[in-house]
């Protein structure tokens, strides 16, 4: 039985599913509300007020003596919300798992690194804050500078981990969950970064890293679906 009080959410995304569950089309029929209450476990009340949600949103249509049916386009806008949700929490995920790992692969290359790895990311850094201060998208040259950091620990194991993550992750570079520019407040902690590094100083190369990766946390948690995310 449903209880809490997300009962309504509950309610809400148990019909969404079950409408994707069972692949139903427009036109097709719900169960009754009597198998809907029986089968969640809730007062008709409950249910009523999930349903008169679901068709102010146009997925669902009631139709007096006869029942509830899928409306028509109501299944792409299901689709949509559960693929965007999917994606929002595989990210989540990973950025958290990303955040653990980081804190070993900074504290690797401070040990590890050499100095031609280490000008590399600076190069790499002049021209992402360049672009930065020009108004320009700097995402390749963000995925560069933690490449370089990845492969500058000398870990060849933690390397293996860290760039099967990073694949995954590519979405990030590449404007997730429909943001139009994503994590670009995060590029000026970068040279603070870097210079933590050159420095050898790990335990503020640590901090700072937390600092932007819990700043892109934050942007996806609020990231919505109305914001033009792409579902494909």
């Amino acid at each position: 039985m449903l209880k809490g009080v997300s009962l309504q959410l509950k309610i809400i995304e148990f019909i969404k599913g079950y409408i994707t569950e069972k692949d139903l089309k427009d036109g097709d029929k719900l169960p009754s509300q009597k198998e809907l209450t029986d089968l969640l476990g809730v007062s008709r009340s409950s249910l009523r007020e999930a349903v008169k949600t679901l068709e102010a949103n146009n997925i669902l249509e009631v139709i007096n003596g006869k029942g509830i049916y899928v409306k028509n386009s109501s299944m792409n806008m299901i689709t949509s919300q559960i693929s965007f949700k999917k994606e929002k929490e595989s990210l989540l995920e990973l950025l958290h798992v990303r955040k653990i790992l980081e804190k070993e692969v900074l504290k690797l290359f401070i040990k590890n690194a050499r100095e031609d790895e280490i000008q590399e990311i600076e190069d790499i850094l002049k021209i992402m804050i360049t672009k930065y201060k020009n108004g320009k998208k700097q995402n390749k040259e963000d995925e560069e500078f933690h490449s370089k950091i990845y492969s500058g620990c000398h870990n060849k194991a933690l390397c293996t981990v860290i760039f099967s993550i990073k694949e995954l992750l590519v979405e990030l570079w590449n404007f997730p969950l429909g943001l139009a520019e994503p994590f670009t407040d995060t590029i000026p902690f970068h040279e603070d970064l870097f210079y933590a590094l050159k420095n050898k100083d790990v335990r503020r190369a640590q901090q700072i890293n937390t600092k932007i990766l819990n700043n892109i946390i934050s942007q996806v948690k609020k990231a919505e679906l109305n914001k033009g995310v792409k579902t494909t």
